[in-house]
């Protein structure tokens, strides 16, 4: 009778090593796919590297939106819309970064008149810009989960940053004493925005 415990026992133990669990990534809680191995969607499309990983570069920058509503259209739609948002934060976090660089840069000559008109006209133009966004892809997961995958042209995005700064010293012009003060603003500005989008393209 010992013996037969023993030996069932040692049978439960292999078992439980046998059996595993395999985590799967649900709609709202992402998990890192190299961590669970391939993920499979509806109708046993794998999972793409975007859904999990950043695939921005200099020149496009992107965003994923996730959406499950009560059909597919208006899932694809909701996610879209969550994705444009990802975008705006992304806009005014550049806004925010290139009126900082512009403040330490110019230090005791900043103009207050003229950043603040730049961050009103900037924030105000880059909700234009979402209409310059695109889909790139979409993803369906296997509960009907729907990812989208958005991307916006970064020249788009620091074009209307110039933009924004020569209607903000428009705007302010009669502000300025001397014409060379509004230039140098300008200028400085301009030098903000080329520093934090690096060597992109612009056309003016």
């Amino acid at each position: 009778m010992k013996k037969f415990a023993i030996i069932a026992i040692a049978a439960l133990v292999v078992l439980a090593g046998c059996a595993s669990t395999e985590p799967t990534i649900s709609g709202e809680n992402k998990t890192v796919a190299s961590q669970v191995g391939q993920v499979l969607g509806l109708n046993g499309v794998p999972m793409p590297d975007w859904v999990y990983a950043d695939q921005s570069t200099q020149d496009v920058h992107f965003a994923v939106g996730y959406a499950k509503m009560s059909n597919q259209m208006n899932s694809m739609k909701r996610a879209q819309a969550e994705a444009r948002n990802v975008i705006a934060e992304w806009v005014m976090t550049a806004v925010d970064e290139i009126i900082t660089t512009y403040t330490n840069d110019a230090g005791s000559n900043m103009n207050r008149q003229a950043m603040d008109a730049f961050e009103t006209v900037a924030k105000q133009r880059a909700q234009a810009l979402l209409s310059g966004s695109k889909q790139e892809d979409m993803w369906i997961d296997a509960e009907g989960g729907v990812y989208v995958l958005v991307g916006i042209p970064v020249e788009n995005v620091a074009d209307q940053m110039y933009g924004a700064v020569s209607d903000a010293i428009a705007q302010t012009q009669t502000a300025f004493v001397k014409n060379e003060a509004a230039e140098e603003a300008n200028a400085m500005m301009d030098a903000a925005i080329s520093k934090y989008f690096g060597s992109v393209s612009v056309t003016e």
